[in-house]
């Protein structure tokens, strides 16, 4: 009998570890092809994972809350004689898959003299490698434009035009960015960040590095209201939030300023405009801030734009989504006013460059043709990266925004 190491396998675009939940065998327990054995957490979703083999359990390489890089050792299992394999291997699934680490001096296809610098595992998605492989491309090779420089399959194509060598580029920490903690006295509670919350506190600390400026507006909200009841009709419902309707000026005014609706590639200093509208929505789960995205935007009617937010959502928040559901926005919106917030400040989430928030509506004195009225009011904001757009760029956006919420009743279809 032979002993199988499963290796913790990539299990979605870029996630470099995930946190043990819960393990459904124990050692001694006899396992089957594709049984699931743990319950996994990524910054982005729960998973079960699968074990590709047959055999008896000899160890598991954790406890729940341990966090695991991708790669190491996840469960070990003592092969049975119907197995077919013979020897210790790491584990190979195909949903989700796993993924070969590259580690400094275990590329072979690498020349010593190639420029080539390893620093550590290349992020890639399962796709993207069989991709690379089936055009004998060396993924290690191959810049990354992605997130957190992920190797995508257009950067694996574009490598076969120009194969220029990849060089990564060690990120340092300041010690100014690290504070010294110091102790209180008091009753207390300690724990540890993990999950959602540990990502979002690495995600924040990222973002506040972007230089932003904000532009805040109000509106005469009438339209925007008489637009929600025409959508409620339309759909036959008796109540619809104003979301899908926001969403839909974000578009309409993404679609007419496209340096905003844009993705930063910081290490080499590059700006790439989309044609279609990747709306990030943020979204308040339990386990902390999560943001699905709603693909095609420009694509969907409001009323399909309600149905697509409702299921995003729901995934979001039973930690269901799949990782092309939580990954690649262009831009984002967060509504305020969803919480009975008046507004707040809105924080651009790299590598976007640009952000819209929209507070609580409420009724206001306003002067309509000289004339004080009550009207209700709706507040925006809007914040973008100022090393990629000024303040002109900011104003033309903000008012194109307010201009199409103002004849909101026209997004209606």
């Amino acid at each position: 009998m032979s002993d199988f190491e499963f290796l913790l396998p990539d299990v979605g675009e870029g996630i470099a570890e995930a946190e043990i939940i819960d393990w459904l065998v124990k050692v001694g327990d006899v396992v089957t092809v594709d049984q699931v054995v743990a319950v996994i957490e990524t910054d982005k979703s729960q998973i079960e994972m699968p074990i590709p083999v047959a055999g008896t359990v000899s160890v598991l390489c954790g406890n729940p809350g341990d966090v695991l890089k991708v790669g190491s050792p996840l469960i070990k299992v003592t092969l049975g004689s119907g197995s077919s394999a013979s020897a210790p291997i790491s584990g190979d699934i195909s949903a989700p898959a796993a993924v070969a680490d590259v580690n400094i001096g275990k590329v072979s296809a690498t020349p010593a003299d190639s420029g080539v610098q390893l620093l550590g595992r290349i992020q890639a998605s399962p796709s993207t490698r069989k991709l690379a492989a089936s055009m004998g491309v060396n993924i290690a090779q191959v810049i990354g434009t992605g997130d957190n420089g992920r190797v995508t399959q257009e950067d694996v194509r574009a490598f076969i035009s120009d194969p220029q060598p990849a060089v990564s580029v060690a990120k340092t920490v300041s010690p100014s960015s690290v504070s010294t903690f110091v102790e209180v006295p008091g009753i207390s509670t300690t724990r540890k960040l993990q999950g959602v919350r540990r990502a979002i506190a690495h995600s924040m600390t990222s973002a506040l590095q972007i230089p932003h400026i904000l532009e805040f507006k109000e509106i005469d909200a009438t339209s925007l209201l008489n637009a929600r009841a025409l959508l409620a009709k339309h759909m036959k419902l008796e109540k619809v939030s104003v979301t899908p309707l926001l969403l839909r000026a974000c578009v309409v005014a993404l679609q007419k300023h496209p340096n905003l609706n844009a993705r930063y590639n910081v290490e080499k200093e590059e700006l790439t405009e989309y044609e279609s509208v990747r709306l990030g929505l943020a979204t308040a789960t339990d386990d902390g801030l999560m943001v699905p995205v709603i693909a095609n935007a420009e694509t969907l009617t409001a009323s399909e734009m309600s149905a697509e937010i409702d299921i995003l959502v729901a995934a979001a928040k039973s930690r269901t989504a799949r990782p092309d559901q939580l990954n690649g926005s262009t831009f984002t919106m967060t509504n305020f006013g969803s919480f009975g917030t008046w507004l707040g400040t809105p924080v651009i989430r790299p590598p976007e460059v640009a952000i819209a928030g929209f507070g609580r509506v409420s009724d206001q004195v306003i002067a309509v043709a000289g004339v004080p009225v009550v009207r209700p009011v709706l507040p925006i904001v809007v914040a973008v990266d100022h090393r990629i757009n000024d303040g002109a760029h900011l104003g033309a956006f903000v008012t194109t925004l307010a201009q199409v919420l103002l004849d909101a009743e026209s997004l209606v279809s």
